[in-house]
C-alpha cells in the first residue's frame, strides 16, 4: 500500500522548517528579520499559556530567537539575544515548556535552567529509534537510554502482554523531566500511560499486540482523516481474512528507513525480514511505532467495506482511493504515478513504486 509518510509533532511545522529548509532561510534573511523584530520591544513578566518549544541540535541563538518570536513566546529577537550575551548562556537542545508572551529574561531562564523547565515531547507515530533520539537530545545518557529500552519488553515494565519489544508501547505524550530522573523512570511513565489507555479501552491482553500492531501501520498509512483510518484498517483486515499479504510500504520503511519520495524499492520489498508485509502474510510481529489513540480506535472499529486495495492518489492532499479488484486498483495506482512523476525530479528511478 502506498501512503505519504507524515510525522506530526507537538511543535508546529516551523521547527522542522528551522531544522531543514529553514536553516538556509534564517542564515540568508536573519538581518532583515532581526531588524523588523527589534522594533517591537519586549514583553514583561513570566507570560501566559504554556507551549512546548523544541530546540534542535545545532541551532544558533539567533535561530532560536527567531523561532520564539514566530511562536509569540518573545516579542522580538534583539532583547533575547542581548540577554543571552549578557549571561554568556549556552542553549541546549531539547523540548522546553515555555509560555506565550514572556519577557526575554524569563525566556532565557526557561532555556538555561532545563532541570526546572524541560519537557520531553513524543509525537504520535514515533518509533523507538526516534524516541531514543528525543531522549538523548533532552540530555539523558545514551548508555542509560539503551539499557532502559533495548532488549526490553512491556512485561519488564509491568504491562503483562506478549510483544517482541517496547516498540509501540511508549505512549506518545509530553513528559516532565524531573531533576535526577533516569531513562528507566521515563520509560516506566511511558509504559504506564500505555497501560492506562489499554485498560480504559478494554482491550483483552491477548489482543493488545494485534490491535497495536495494526494501529501502528494505520498510523503511517492514514495519519489524518478518521474516515480513511477506519477504511485502511478494514483493507488490511480483509486481506488478512483472505490470506493475502498486507503489502504495506510502512512496514518496509520501518525496516530500511523511509525514502525521500515516500516509496520502497523492489529489493527492499523482497527482504526476508519478518516485518516485510510484502513477503510475509498477516501482521508483522509487533508495532512499528507508537500509534495515536485515534489509530488504535480505527484498528478496533474498522469501517465496513469489501476493499482489498488503497492508494493515496495525491499525497499532498491526502486523497485516497479504495478498490475491491486489482484492475480498479491499477487505475488508481496510475493516478498516483502521475503525481509521483511530477514530484520525482530529484529521484528519477522508476524502481521505487511500492503498491498493494
Amino acid at each position: 500500500m502506498m501512503r505519504r509518510r507524515r510525522t506530526v509533532t507537538i511543535l508546529t511545522a516551523a521547527v522542522l522548517v528551522l531544522g531543514v529548509v529553514g536553516a538556509v532561510a534564517f542564515s540568508t534573511a536573519t538581518g532583515v528579520v532581526s531588524e523588523i523584530f527589534a522594533e517591537k520591544g519586549d514583553y514583561e513578566g513570566e507570560g501566559k499559556d504554556e507551549i512546548v518549544i523544541t530546540v534542535i541540535p545545532g541551532s544558533s541563538a539567533r535561530e532560536v530567537a527567531n523561532h520564539l518570536v514566530e511562536q509569540d513566546v518573545i516579542m522580538s529577537s534583539k532583547p533575547f539575544l542581548d540577554e543571552i550575551e549578557k549571561r554568556d548562556a549556552v542553549i541546549q537542545a531539547g523540548d522546553f515548556t515555555m509560555r506565550k508572551q514572556m519577557s526575554s529574561a524569563a525566556a532565557v531562564e526557561a532555556l538555561i535552567n532545563p532541570l526546572a523547565n524541560q519537557r520531553l515531547a513524543i509525537p504520535e507515530g514515533f518509533s523507538i529509534k526516534q524516541i531514543k533520539g528525543r531522549m538523548l537530545d533532552s540530555g539523558m545518557d545514551e548508555a542509560s537510554i539503551n539499557e532502559a529500552i533495548d532488549e526490553k519488553k512491556p512485561a519488564d515494565y509491568g504491562l503483562d502482554i506478549e510483544a517482541p519489544s517496547l516498540e509501540g508501547y511508549l505512549y506518545p505524550a509530553t513528559y516532565e523531566i524531573r531533576p535526577n530522573m533516569t531513562a528507566e523512570q521515563m520509560v516506566q511513565e511511558m509504559v504506564d500511560k500505555t497501560k492506562t489507555e489499554i485498560d480504559q479501552i478494554g482491550i483483552p491482553a491477548d489482543k493488545v499486540n494485534e490491535v497495536f500492531t495494526l494501529a501502528s501501520i494505520v498510523q503511517v498509512e492514514a495519519p489524518g482523516n478518521p474516515e480513511d483510518r477506519a477504511k485502511v484498517a478494514r483493507v488490511f483486515l480483509n486481506r488478512i481474512d483472505k490470506g493475502q499479504a498486507l503489502q504495506s510500504d510502512a512496514t518496509v520503511s520501518y525496516i530500511h528507513g523511509a525514502r525521500s519520495d515516500l516509496t520502497t524499492t523492489q529489493e527492499e520489498r523482497e527482504s526476508d525480514n519478518p516485518y516485510n508485509t510484502y513477503k510475509h502474510t498477516g501482521l508483522p510481529p509487533g508495532p512499528i511505532n507508537s500509534p495515536s489513540a485515534e489509530a488504535v480506535d480505527a484498528a478496533q472499529n474498522p469501517a465496513d467495506g469489501p476493499w482489498l486495495f488503497f492508494v493515496a492518489v495525491n499525497p499532498d492532499t491526502g486523497e485516497t482511493k479504495y478498490a475491491e479488484t486489482y484492475a480498479d486498483h491499477q487505475k488508481n495506482v496510475e493516478e498516483y504515478r502521475v503525481w509521483l512523476r511530477e514530484h520525482r525530479k530529484n529521484n528519477p528511478s522508476d524502481d521505487a513504486e511500492g503498491e498493494g
